[in-house]
This record gives C-alpha cells, structure tokens and sequence, in this order.
C-alpha cells in the first residue's frame, strides 16, 4: 500500500511528519511518498520546501520525495486541472512517473478546497483522502463547497491544537472527524529542525546578541498587504508600531522575523528606528521557520499581528505574546467570508492587544475555562455568519451568542464589525435596538428584523462602523449627521477625518478645515506616520486653503518615517499618496 503526502511548505510537511511520528496515520508498513508541491507565483525562483535548511529531519519519515512541479512542468500547481474526461488517463500517467505500487493508495493533503489538493484528488479518484491543516484557519469554516465525490473519501482531518479545548470547524458540515496532532512530536520535530539549521542561526545572529535571547522580543512580519488588508505603508507603520511597544516593555534586544514574501524595504525603517534608540536589533531574513527561532533563542517574547507563529509560541513553547493590529484587520476584513477572518478573530478574542487604549488585556490562549465557554461559541456564531448556508446547525449557537452579547456591544467594537446591521438583517438575527440614519428620513430607533414600513431605504447604525459605511458610500448629510452625534460622545480621528471629506465633496471649505485642525490637535502626541498621512491627504484634497496643514502634517509623517515617499510628495507638492 501506498500513502502520498502532498505539501507545499515546510511547516505543513513537518505537520504530518510528526503525525507519522505519533503513528496517527495507520500502519508503517505503507510507502510514504512526499510530493512537494511549489505554490508561489513564480515556483522557479523559489526554494522548495525539500531543499530549504532544516528540511532533512523532515524527509527522513518519507520512503521517497517526488517535486510535483516537475511533473506538470510549464503549468503552475495552482492552477492546473485535467479535464474530468482525462483524469483516468492522467492517473496511469502519474502512477508511472511517480512509481505508484498497485494496491491501495491513501492521499494526504493540505487546503482541500483548492488547486492542487483538488486536482491531485480528481487524478487518484480511487485513493481514501485525509486532510490536514497546520494553522489557526482550520478553525474556521470550510471556504468552498466540496462535491460528494471528494468529500466521501474523507476520513479524517489532522490539525495543530494551538487553541486547547476549541476543535476545528474546516469540514465539519461534512460529518468529518478531526484528530489533533500529537504535541510532543511535534515538539520533537521542531527541536530536529532547529538543531539542523542550528549553523545557520549560528552565523547570522551574533554572539552577542544571541546571549540576550531570553530578554529579546521577536516581531513577526506577515506581509498583509498582497492581501488588501493593508497597503505597503501601513504595514510597515505596524511594524514600527511593534517596534515601539517592545522598547516600552523593556526588552533588551529586539529581533524581526520578516515574511519569506515579504520586500525587504519592508524592514528599511525598523533599522532606522533602532539606530536611533541604540538597542541591539537583527532582522534575521533567512529562510527558517519561525518555530526554530523559538527553540533556538527562546526569547522573553513574540508580538506579532496575527500570525499562527503566535500561537504556536504560545501553545507549544509557552512564551509570553501580545498583538498589534487584529482589530483594524477585522474591521478591514472584505469580503465578510475571507479565511482570515477567524484567525484574526481568536488573535484579537485571546492575546494582549498592546494598542488598547486601557492597556493590554490578560493572555487567554491557555484559559481553557475561558475558551470553552466564551470563545468557542463566538467563533462559532462568526463561522455562522461567515458560511450560514453549510453551516446552519450552528444557527441556534450563533443566535443566542448575539442575543447574549447585546449589552455588551458598546464595550466590544468587534461585536459591530463581525455581527454589523446588515449581516444581521440578512440572516435575521437579534441585535441591540439603537438610534438609525435612514437617508431622507432622518432619525429612528429601530431593532434589527423591526419592520414599521417598506425597507427600500437602508438603516444606519449610529456606531463607528455604520459612520464607516456611510463613508464608503458617500452619503455626506448621513456622515454629518451620524458624525456629529459619535463625537458629542467621544472624538476620534476617523471620524474628523470622514466629516472633513464630505465637508470638502460639499464645498464647505471652512468646515472642513475646522475638521482637520481638530483632527491635528487631538493627534498631537502621536508617533504614527499613518495617522499624519491620512491628516496631510485630506488637507491636501482642500487645494490651496489647506496647503499649510498639508506641509505641516506631513512634515509630521516625515520626521517619523524619513522614508516614506507618500509622505515626501505631500511636503514638496501636495500630490495624493493614494492607497
């Protein structure tokens, strides 16, 4: 019998490995093939994960390893499918190329809802399939819908238990079970890994700073914005963001793990701020996983947005963690199904936020208590609303969580973002009753699912996201309207900035220019260069009357990142930085 494993990173080859280790994948009388498969947008110029460093304690489970982009060779793993009419002959082709054995074969794969998971499925249509997931998304739901000729061959799913207590949503609509991963093998994995790429570590973090480890902050970079979430700016305003925090906690040195994707531009102004505070700082660009800098340095602590290398510190290592970012990645989040959502959901749900305005909340990965009780319902009621049509037994849980959740929503702007007026007016679920814009109507109060009269005019809610809403939609009366009362209650730059604009779009240049001075004074302390950026192009969109504020702002935007080229073009001639 055979069993092929297909896998498109390291991480996720050392997912099952350790399975295989844990002997949770059957007998070992079977061959084990890795198929390594190279899913980047240009596989050529990128290592695969059979030949990056560490990889050699990983391929020692495998019998063989077979590079799927070789056999398929010019298509790209991604995108390539046979036509349903020759997948049986694609199949003996395959079986001779990679020397399949006659006899049972078993199929091990990753992201079953895409290429290539799904074509290596539809070509060895007679394999038994299982999945495995090696991130936080597999607690999530099931991005796509799987016909029955793939999902009836199913017979389990492989996951990492990094949230202990919550168990994965991915296929379960489907009836299938999941299993997760046995902790130690994997710790014994990653420990193998590491002390291979131990000459590696060695010669690119200095002695020096090496001793420092168990006083260091590793910064996790994501690379968010080929993503939509974030343009190249803002994230490297989140890493300076996470920069800052580091510093203020104390640490004594600070080490940047950037994205394997990411430009290394991305990492310019991280070195310029350390310069000028003088601590010692590495950005350790090499091509290692995250994990083997866990077990290598051991550091004091991992911030990050919200990467699974947080959780994975956290679960496996116990390391201290905070985040940066999570909640303004929910509140960005489009389209309302991304895969992201949940990830970012349980990052901002369980670790510190250190940009909260009362300080960071306490670390809840480990709190099962807390997790049983509090996040797995709400992760549900999201995973609801995400996929409601596959996902309709968890109606009644994602009902009563909202109701629940009704007197707390003041206090949770998350609450707003995930179940907003218009998700629960489409799925008909409770909401708190509060004051609405209705363009032309003016104000009422009105719950979600209260109809008094035809619904042709939408209702707004009065919260930063409704404001929000009405931004992207222009609606200036209902920005001004739905403004003005959010800042009778409490100021906030979003809203300055979003009054200001459709000040401007209305002509009303006075107005406007209030606005942005508001909006200059109540940014006073900041040491943002976003938040004097989006100041300096609003400026801008006045012309002539706000060319001061423009300059001065983004001097501001300057003189914290001198790098920055959006910030350089608004000091010499106004042009928009556009995002």
């Amino acid at each position: 019998m055979t069993r092929i494993f297909a896998a498109s990173t390291l991480y996720g080859a050392m997912t099952v490995a350790a399975a295989i280790e844990a002997g949770q994948l059957g007998q070992d009388d079977r061959e084990r093939i890795l198929l390594v498969c190279n899913n980047v947008d240009i596989p050529e110029v990128a290592t695969p994960l059979h030949r990056m460093p560490g990889a050699a304690a990983v391929l020692a489970r495998f019998h063989r390893v077979v590079y799927w982009n070789d056999l398929i060779y010019p298509f790209h793993p991604a995108l390539w499918s046979p036509r349903d009419e020759d997948a049986p002959l694609w199949r003996t082709v395959m079986a001779e190329k990679i020397g399949i054995r006659p006899g049972p074969l078993e199929l091990v794969v990753e992201s079953i809802q895409v290429k290539p998971a799904q074509t290596l499925c539809k070509i060895f249509s007679d394999a038994t399939l299982a999945v495995y997931a090696d991130g936080v998304m597999s607690y999530g739901p099931t991005r796509n819908d799987l016909p029955r000729s793939l999902h009836g061959r199913i017979a389990q799913v492989l996951y990492l238990d990094l949230v202990p207590t919550l168990l994965p949503m991915l296929l379960t609509e489907y009836g299938i079970p999941s299993q997760p991963v046995h902790t130690g093998a994997v710790l014994k994995l990653i420990a193998e890994v590491t002390r291979e790429c131990a000459p590696i570590l060695d010669r690119v973090i200095p002695p020096a700073l090496a001793r420092l480890g168990p006083d260091t902050a590793l910064l996790l970079g994501q690379y968010l914005s080929p993503l939509g979430i974030l343009t190249e700016e803002e994230e490297e305003e989140l890493h300076l963001r996470m920069f800052r925090h580091a510093l203020a906690l104390g640490h004594g040195a600070i080490v940047f793990k950037p994205h394997p994707s990411a430009p290394s531009s991305l990492a310019d102004t991280l070195g310029e701020a350390a310069r000028e505070s003088g601590v010692p700082f590495l950005v350790l660009d090499v091509p290692v996983l995250a994990e083997t800098v866990f077990e290598y340095l051991r550091p004091r602590q991992v911030i990050g947005c919200f990467s699974t290398g947080l959780f994975t510190a956290r679960a496996l290592y116990g390391i201290p963690v905070a985040q940066i970012g999570a909640l303004e990645v929910i509140r960005r989040m489009r389209p309302y199904a991304n895969s992201n959502r949940i990830p970012a959901t349980l990052t901002h749900a369980l670790l510190p936020d250190l940009d909260a305005p009362t300080g960071a909340a306490a670390d809840r990965v480990l709190d099962v208590e807390h997790i049983r009780t509090e996040v797995t319902p709400y992760v549900q009621a999201v995973g609801y609303c995400m996929q409601p049509k596959r996902y309709a037994f968890l109606r009644p849980v994602a009902e009563a969580y909202v109701a629940a959740a009704v007197d707390q929503w003041e206090g949770r702007p998350e609450l707003s973002m995930h179940f907003n007026e218009r998700t629960r007016t489409r799925l008909e679920l409770p909401g708190p009753r509060t004051w609405k814009w209705r363009r032309g109507k003016g104000w009422t109060l009105r719950a979600t699912g209260e109809r008094t009269e035809p619904d042709d005019v939408p209702f707004t809610d009065i919260t930063l996201s409704g404001f929000a809403s009405l931004v992207e939609a222009k609606d200036d009366r209902g920005v001004l309207e739905v403004g003005a009362r959010l800042l009778a209650e409490h100021e906030n730059l979003d809203l300055l900035i979003g009054m200001a604009q459709a000040h401007i779009r209305r002509k009303e240049t006075d107005q406007a220019r209030r606005r942005i001075e508001r909006a200059f004074e109540i940014s006073e302390e900041s040491g943002r260069a976003l938040v004097w950026l989006r100041i300096a192009e609003t400026a801008a969109k006045l012309g002539k009357p706000g060319d001061d504020l423009r300059r001065r702002a983004g001097q501001r935007a300057l003189s914290i990142n001198p790098a920055s080229p959006a910030a350089q073009r608004l000091v010499k001639s106004g042009r928009l930085g556009r995002r």
